[in-house]
């Protein structure tokens, strides 16, 4: 079995143009915090909220994972490649405008979200000497 596991930390927002947004305003000054709908292989697989981890055990394989929020707004869809025990970390979040964002974690970003606790440190450090072959694919039927 391989793993995917989702981080979703909290992030502070710095004002810029982009941030201060009506709507992105007011859900900001109410403390709106909806949860993202985790779409795995075309499939829903659950919901992911702030400070949470989910992990997704899967067979080895290429997968797909996207986030999406309110329908109709998504994250890119991402081509997961995985090899038999393989672990892949990936940061769900959100951009300025309110849409998820989905990204690979960087060794910095492993390091930053261990630090902060969100994860449980395990034995096996990410290696660096391979290239992401995570790339962003265009689904011929997208998921609503």
């Amino acid at each position: 079995m391989s793993e995917i596991r989702l981080v979703r930390p909290e992030r502070t927002w710095s004002v810029t143009p982009a941030t201060v947004l009506p709507a992105g305003l007011l859900a900001r000054l109410f403390r709106l915090h909806w949860s993202y709908t985790v779409v795995l292989d075309h499939r829903v697989a659950g919901k992911i909220g702030i400070n949470q981890v989910k992990v997704f055990n899967v067979d080895p394989g290429e997968h797909f994972l996207r986030m999406r929020f309110v329908l109709l707004r998504r994250s890119k869809e991402m081509r997961v490649p995985l090899k038999e025990g393989q672990e892949r970390l990936f940061l769900c979040g959100t951009n300025g405008l309110g849409w998820p964002t989905l990204r690979e974690a960087s060794p910095e970003d492993v390091a930053e979200i261990r630090g902060a606790s969100v994860i449980e440190p395990s034995n096996s450090e990410p290696s660096n000497s391979e290239p992401s072959n995570i790339e962003p694919s265009t689904p011929d039927d997208p998921v609503s």
